[in-house]
């Protein structure tokens, strides 16, 4: 039988535990690391080669390995680059504040925490995903930044009034409508007052595309709903359940334009090799369309060849509110 001590430092996601190192223990049996490694593997399935975590309460889209994190890397970086920054919020100077404390949602590798930790170094950033093995070594992180595994539908484990700052990011993949609101009120729960909420998400429904780029998405908005009950097209959602919770206030929504193709340089041929990247991780995609790998991958060859084509892009959205304050007038 496992030790106590070997339980405690298993990951036990449901129930957002922290992951726990207590290798010094001299009450550490070499079988619960082969149990641990074993329980530790049932945590994810495979699927059609592609690694996804194995929870029926989820409904993550994407998957979860290696050729995921290089991609969410690669769309972050593209990301920072369009914005020319990783907040649009009027934070900058609470965030050069000794004290401010910062939020980040489905945090994956960690990247944007990081940055915000080296340019913010009076912050202290807390992030969380329900995914802990994305998560960077102790030694790439500045002192600054915490890394938790939480599954944010089940609550954020911190009091109400803990956060200056909270910044949930492309996560049109992983959250049904529900579980959105539930989040999204747990979100305003643990923001302070006078504290920003900052949501960025995209609109998939490409622009200046043809056909078979519209036959596509079509398709992949149905199966996302259909089969995962994922709503991809939460962007047009969220301010109006910002607007509808009177903790919030002062909503302000922007956006950028994402170009696809090399006909925009650089960074239209990057963005396209990542729009691909997607749709090569949506595995349940395929079968839906009544179509082999083969077939797929000849249709998403001769969607990105119109893209380019036609000038494609795709646009991302911003929005960010303020939580009102807690004082209480007295007339």
């Amino acid at each position: 039988m496992m030790s106590k001590k070997s339980k405690d430092s298993l990951i036990n996601v449901s129930k957002n535990e922290v992951w726990k190192h207590d290798l010094d223990s001299s009450n550490f049996e070499t079988n619960d690391i082969n149990e641990a490694t074993s329980l530790l593997l049932d945590s994810y399935k495979t699927y059609n080669g592609r690694q996804f975590l194995n929870d029926d309460d989820l409904n993550c889209l994407l998957p979860s390995d290696k050729i995921e994190l290089e991609r969410s890397t690669l769309s972050y970086l593209l990301m920072r680059h369009r914005w020319k920054g990783n907040f649009c919020s009027p934070v900058k100077e609470k965030l050069n504040t000794s004290g401010t404390t910062i939020l980040d949602i489905g945090c994956g590798s960690g990247l944007w925490a990081i940055d915000m930790g080296l340019n913010h170094p009076s912050s202290s950033i807390i992030a969380i995903d329900i995914d802990p093995f994305k998560f960077p070594s102790s030694d790439r992180c500045p002192p600054n930044v915490c890394f938790l595994t939480c599954n944010a539908i089940y609550g954020i484990p911190f009091p109400q009034n803990t956060f200056d700052f909270v910044n949930i990011s492309m996560m049109w993949s992983v959250f049904s409508e529900a579980q959105w609101i539930l989040v999204i009120k747990e979100l305003v729960r643990v923001l302070k007052h006078d504290g920003w909420i900052e949501f960025t998400e995209p609109d998939p429904m490409v622009r200046n595309r043809g056909k078979k780029l519209t036959w596509l998405l079509e398709c992949f908005s149905k199966a996302c709903q259909e089969i995962r009950d994922v709503n991809v097209h939460i962007h047009e959602k969220i301010p109006n359940y910002i607007k509808e919770m009177d903790e919030l206030k002062d909503l302000t929504c922007m956006s950028v334009d994402y170009p696809l193709g090399g006909w925009y340089g650089c960074f239209g041929d990057y963005a396209l090799k990542n729009f691909k990247r997607v749709f090569q991780g949506l595995v349940f995609l395929p079968k839906y369309m009544e179509m082999s790998d083969e077939e797929f991958n000849g249709l998403l060859n001769g969607c990105l060849e119109e893209a380019n084509k036609n000038k494609a892009f795709f646009t991302i959205y911003k929005c960010f509110a303020k939580k009102v304050s807690g004082e209480v007038s007295i007339i």
